[in-house]
């Protein structure tokens, strides 16, 4: 019992020390612009990032696809 509260303390240490870490990198990225790009739809249409600009987007790269 004592060794999976251990491992969860543990895991949980590391996941808020993580989080702390993207906090900073994202409040450095404030302000900034996204680099134009390109990306395929899964019907072949090519998309500009530049096209959505001034719109939420929501890139979905662990699709299996």
């Amino acid at each position: 019992m004592h060794l999976h509260l251990a491992v969860f303390l543990a895991l949980l240490s590391f996941a808020l020390s993580a989080h702390g870490q993207v906090a900073k990198r994202l409040e450095a990225m404030k302000g900034k612009s996204v680099p134009n790009f390109t990306l395929r739809d899964l019907g072949g249409r090519t998309h500009s990032f530049a096209q959505f600009h001034g719109k939420v987007v929501l890139l979905n790269f662990w699709s299996p696809y």
